[in-house]
């Protein structure tokens, strides 16, 4: 994987309104631009990304314990700039928070967060070309 482009470099394409999968200027910002750092961050955020909605979406485990990954994978994407898994983590997280098992809102939830994570980890992969 090479280094994440600098501030006002090229970003991976994407194919929402919501900005790019990454924001490198951000997490630029975060790492004040040492590019092993953001290397790293990325590599965790991959790996962590995966996990953290696995979780989350696992349907046999407890409401509390689904919302406590979504909280977790939402403060990773805002360290990485991934605002799009962000947003959908905390859409998660709510919809999570003190329900016995969710309905057709969580659903719909949990398909945006994965299509964000997709996303994201699809900028993280095209990185490593």
């Amino acid at each position: 994987m090479s280094a994440a482009p600098a501030p006002g470099g090229s970003s991976p394409p994407h194919g929402d309104d919501d900005g790019p999968p990454l924001d490198f200027a951000h997490l630029a910002r975060q790492t004040d631009g040492d590019a092993v750092l953001q290397r790293e961050l990325l590599i965790l955020f991959d790996r962590q990304s995966r996990d953290l909605l696995a979780q989350s979406a696992d349907r046999s485990a407890p409401s509390r314990r689904r919302a406590d990954a979504a909280h977790k994978l939402k403060g990773s994407a805002l360290a990485v700039g991934a605002a799009a898994v962000a947003r959908a983590a905390a859409a998660v997280e709510t919809a999570l928070a003190g329900q016995a098992d969710g309905g057709s809102g969580l659903e719909q939830g949990l398909a945006a967060l994965a299509e964000a994570v997709a996303a994201a980890r699809g900028a993280i992969a095209q990185l490593r070309d």
